[in-house]
């Protein structure tokens, strides 16, 4: 558990990017999330619900993550987000009972056609579809990029 709390320092540099997302150290004695496909799973059943309540579900699942400190790979929190975010929790629960495998399987495909792409952070910009700029940067990285790109092209 320390290694993971030390881990979560780093949020601490996207934090200070943005100002207006909280990140928190992760602080609690909960455990950490197992791993992200649990919650990939979940934000497919969201998005079931339609693209605002996907949004919605998107936001509150970050905020539970990164600044309450929940363990959102169990069913149990996925499913308390998701009421607190206006979705039917009773709903939300059984769509994740009856299609999480075939969503599970969803998004294994969508993580390989990824790693195609050699992606392995998140977030990942894609770059003409071929250029991956991984992980937080700070505007200039960005802006950067495009030039390069604008000036080969002319």
């Amino acid at each position: 558990m320390e290694e993971f709390r030390a881990y979560t320092q780093s949020w601490l540099r996207p934090a200070s990017m943005a100002p207006e997302v909280s990140f928190v150290p992760w602080a609690t004695d909960d455990v950490q999330p197992s791993h992200s496909l649990p919650s990939a799973v979940a934000g497919k059943v969201a998005a079931s619900f339609g693209p605002e309540a996907w949004d919605r579900y998107h936001v509150a699942l970050m905020r539970a993550y990164f600044t309450d400190n929940r363990t959102i790979s169990e069913t149990e929190v996925q499913v308390d987000v998701a009421g607190d975010c206006g979705l039917d929790r009773d709903e939300f629960a059984r769509r994740l009972a009856v299609d999480g495998e075939e969503l599970a399987a969803q998004v294994r495909q969508e993580h390989a056609a990824a790693m195609d792409h050699m992606v392995t952070a998140v977030p990942t910009v894609l770059v003409n579809d071929v250029l991956p700029i991984p992980g937080a940067q700070e505007l200039d990285v960005y802006v950067n990029v495009v030039e390069r790109i604008a000036a080969k092209a002319t």
